[in-house]
């Protein structure tokens, strides 16, 4: 199935700044070798590190011994009586080559719950809080600010590492936030767009003034797995034949253009999938369409005949128009008129100035044409 389905809907986004701390994930190449040799020996000390990476024991310690402190800090390192082991975190910056610096303060979050994402912090930034000369003076002096209990959903980033999908590119870490922050403005218009078939999911628009234009992990759901349920939540896939990769319709359902194509454009108001919500209306063309049943096969066959009938029909173009006409009802079995019947059916039923394919029909069985 190579049905081009795009989902998209816009954001719903939210602003806060709150007091938290938030470590945000940078290049310090100094901790690497100490967390690699923390990682070699199970446990280590200040002396060892001095001894076995800057090759000096006694001046060098106390160096090691403030990285060592630094790596704990940063939560790479647990420390217990002066030895250190490797964290959970440690062996992911092993990994990564990155490693989370915290830092305590005022941050602007800008977040969403959308299921599509794969974080829901989609900027981080800090903030500076107004000075009192600003509050009682300055342009902040006319400003209502807004203090509201954090979202639930938002408070349950604690502890987990973001990947924001409009800021710097880097990954971070909130560890900790206030109950409590202020509501602002997110000036944002993002929008997320996924592409099922390529596997592509992007968001694209401002946040915050900026342009945002960034491709994520899309959903591990498979094309088949998506169409299958958008037809159920329209009612139509119990018409829906798999073996084809057709909808089952009725003759008097179709429009001429459809009868030749034997496709569609599907106009889905309201596409909505389990988990991930619901999406704006979106048209998907090229679904294929098949006879509901062998009247409709019939019906359908005799119509695709009788519209190709635009020159005079010689025995030769009948056979030809017949089978192109039947070809797409190969399950069903179809009897399609003669020339001479088709001829008569068309003189009977005549207007007081007979149609064209009425002469191409009539003339040629008068004269036999083949």
């Amino acid at each position: 199935m190579n049905l081009n389905i795009n989902l998209k809907r816009s954001l719903s986004i939210s602003c806060w700044r709150v007091v938290g701390q938030v470590a945000r994930a940078s290049k310090r190449a100094e901790l690497i070798p100490i967390l690699l040799r923390v990682r070699d020996q199970d446990q280590t000390n200040a002396e060892d590190i001095a001894s076995h990476l800057f090759f000096e024991a006694r001046s060098r310690r106390v160096v090691a011994e403030r990285l060592l402190r630094i790596a704990t800090t940063y939560k790479l390192l647990s420390e217990s009586r002066g030895w250190f082991s490797l964290t959970d975190e440690g062996r992911v910056a092993i990994e990564s080559e990155q490693v989370f610096v915290p830092e305590h303060g005022t941050w602007t979050i800008w977040a969403s719950e959308d299921p599509l994402l794969g974080s829901r912090v989609l900027r981080v930034e800090a903030w500076q809080e107004p000075s009192a000369y600003d509050e009682v003076w300055g342009k902040e002096r006319d400003a209502e600010r807004n203090f509201e209990r954090l979202p639930r959903w938002l408070s349950e980033v604690v502890g987990h590492v973001q990947r924001p999908c409009a800021g710097d590119g880097h990954s971070v870490r909130v560890d900790e936030l206030e109950a409590q922050g202020e509501v602002v403005s997110a000036e944002a218009g993002l929008t997320i767009e996924w592409s099922v078939s390529p596997g592509r999911l992007r968001v694209t628009g401002t946040l915050g003034g900026r342009k945002v234009h960034t491709d994520l992990d899309p959903p591990t759901r498979s094309s088949s797995g998506v169409w299958q349920e958008l037809l159920q939540h329209e009612g139509l896939w119990p018409s829906w034949d798999e073996t084809r990769g057709a909808l089952l319709v009725g003759f008097e359902d179709t429009e001429a253009a459809e009868r030749e194509s034997m496709a569609r454009t599907l106009r889905i108001e309201r596409p909505r999938l389990e988990g991930l919500g619901s999406f704006d209306a979106i048209s998907v063309g090229g679904v294929g369409l098949a006879a509901r049943s062998q009247p409709d096969a019939q019906r359908w066959a005799k119509w695709r005949l009788e519209s190709r009938i635009q020159d005079y029909a010689t025995q030769r173009r009948m056979e030809e128009w017949a089978q192109a006409a039947a070809a797409p009802f190969t399950d069903h079995r179809i009897d399609l008129p003669s020339r001479g019947d088709l001829a008569r059916e068309a003189w009977s039923a005549r207007e007081e100035l007979p149609s064209s394919r009425t002469w191409h029909l009539v003339a040629a069985e008068d004269w036999r044409l083949r």
